[in-house]
């Protein structure tokens, strides 16, 4: 019984306030709909912003008190590909073959391959770059400045830049990689 009242005093409320604001719910709804179109479009901006034909975004970090930039190798001249990534993901360390392989079969090319190292130890980096055989360079200690930078939420993310600085592709993995290289360099 108590239910029943206090659901039919709730359901009266909401009516009489559906009714009071009657001549206004119009406008709202036409400001509700306008805040979601300006919402899609700042959506939309944002989504352009980490598509093909965006410049780089620099960000730096220093090890062992040397600091180092993306603007360091992108944008320079030659096609680089960038694995963010760290010791600790499995996935990444799953990439880091195609990696190699792609750093192997270009970098007489042109291409370099550069990985940085983010929200990871650099004690740790160290070690699986050796267990893993990674021959091309590394941006240590990067923590959260190139996340930062690109908007990356998870790992590995691997995004080629063009000779100017430019993304070309971002999300690349497995034979994609090799797919979006072949289609460059042969």
């Amino acid at each position: 019984m108590k239910k029943t009242i206090l659901f039919s005093t709730l359901t009266a409320f909401l009516l009489f306030v559906s009714l009071s604001c009657k001549n206004t719910s119009a406008d709202k709804s036409e400001q509700h709909t306008d805040l979601l179109e300006e919402l899609d479009d700042e959506t939309d901006e944002d989504a352009d912003d980490e598509e093909s034909g965006e410049m780089f975004t620099d960000f730096e970090a220093e090890y062992n008190g040397e600091v180092q930039r993306l603007s360091d190798y992108v944008g320079n001249g030659n096609y680089v590909l960038v694995d963010f990534w760290a010791s600790w993901c499995r996935p990444c360390r799953e990439e880091i073959p195609n990696l190699i392989e792609a750093y192997n079969n270009y970098k007489d090319k042109g291409l370099i391959v550069l990985g940085v190292a983010t929200w990871d130890d650099p004690a740790d980096t160290e070690k699986a770059i050796k267990e893993l055989g990674i021959p091309y360079p590394q941006i240590m200690n990067a923590q959260y400045a190139g996340s930062d930078a690109y908007g990356i939420e998870g790992i590995p993310e691997i995004i080629l830049f063009a000779p100017d600085g430019t993304i070309v592709a971002r999300g690349l993995r497995g034979e994609a990689i090799e797919e979006i290289l072949s289609e460059i360099y042969e």
